[in-house]
């Protein structure tokens, strides 16, 4: 099987939610919607940064790099800059937002891992930027490092529940 940069990026993504998943499970039977106050600032609770993970993941690595996404109407709730403390319109339950999560990985796996250098090098189709860069590798390159972002919030909430995480 012939590698690529796309099948690169599909596994980096896939090994970097397989660490999400670890710390996620390390909270089973935990409060998902607890947030906690660290010096005065509250942590997103562990829902809501997974069902910010299945927004940013249909986002980036989906709708940015050319798939027409997924119908999941409760993704807008928690895009970036969406307000936490109101309760979300859709308000999917946990099991939803996990179903979810799965369902969009996959996709953004099966997409991803198919794009040639050609097509990671345009352009993406929203057209976001991170400075100057809009190309769809560096798009997909940001939905690793994001995904590692809040991978590292849900490994601080678990300390906070007294987990052991390594």
């Amino acid at each position: 099987m012939e590698t690529t940069t796309g099948k690169v990026l599909a596994e980096t993504m896939n090994e970097t939610r397989n660490l999400t998943r670890f710390y996620m499970s390390k909270m089973k039977g935990e409060d998902m919607h607890r947030e906690f106050d660290v010096n005065g600032y509250n942590t997103n609770s562990p829902y809501w940064i997974l069902a910010h993970l299945c927004w940013a993941e249909e986002m980036l690595l989906l709708r940015c790099l050319g798939h027409e996404g997924l119908d999941i109407p409760w993704l807008k709730d928690f895009k970036i800059g969406a307000a936490k403390a109101e309760k979300p319109a859709g308000n999917p339950d946990l099991r939803e937002v996990l179903s979810a999560m799965k369902e969009i990985h996959v996709s953004a796996l099966e997409h991803l891992s198919q794009m040639t250098e050609e097509q990671l090098e345009v352009d993406n189709d929203l057209g976001v930027a991170f400075g100057e860069n809009r190309s769809k590798k560096f798009i997909a390159m940001h939905a690793i490092r994001h995904e590692g972002t809040h991978m590292g919030q849900l490994s601080l909430i678990a300390k906070m529940y007294g987990k052991q995480t390594v």
